[in-house]
């Protein structure tokens, strides 16, 4: 699988608000998921993910993460679910203003759409989700998560399930 070419690192940091997913184990009861990155050295991320559990209603949960970025390219990390198992983490795309991205791995089980922006346009939610499906990966098996309220915020949305067209 292809990833970003030159992917600026510093650029990337921040927040991204996931949008849709084909879940891990690990987070198949996260609602409204919100991933930060934090670039603590020269090829070490630090992750949180933040998310509510069970319902859109339920408790915030943290998970704390590192991904050890790749000497071959800045877009393949290895993320470090729990010592010491870590995972590929492939940065497939992002858009010229690093403002949408899609993370994935090469056996296409589990992806990532995210935005920084927690509501974008539907068109703009659409081309995403057809350039996932462009990537190999099964719509059906997507979870479209509602963002339209901040993950601190009691009124966050329970999931919808996918309409991809």
């Amino acid at each position: 699988m292809e990833t970003v070419e030159n992917l600026d690192l510093d650029r990337f940091m921040g927040q991204w608000h996931v949008l849709a997913d084909i879940s891990t184990p690990f987070d198949r009861d996260a609602f409204a998921p919100l991933e930060t990155y934090q670039r603590v050295d020269d090829n070490i991320v630090e992750t949180i993910y933040s998310y509510r559990e069970g319902a859109a209603s339920g408790p915030i949960r943290e998970r704390h993460l590192k991904a050890f970025v790749s000497e071959e390219s800045t877009a393949i990390w290895a993320m470090q679910i729990f010592w010491p198992i870590k995972a590929e983490y492939r940065v497939v795309f992002v858009d010229p203003d690093y403002q949408t991205t899609i993370v994935g791995r090469s056996k296409r089980d589990f992806v990532w759409v995210m935005s920084r922006d927690p509501d974008i346009s539907s068109p703009t939610l659409d081309a995403l989700l057809k350039k996932t499906q462009e990537l190999g990966y099964d719509l059906s098996k997507l979870r479209l998560h509602k963002q339209s309220a901040a993950l601190n915020t009691p009124s966050v949305s329970a999931l919808e399930p996918p309409n991809p067209q």
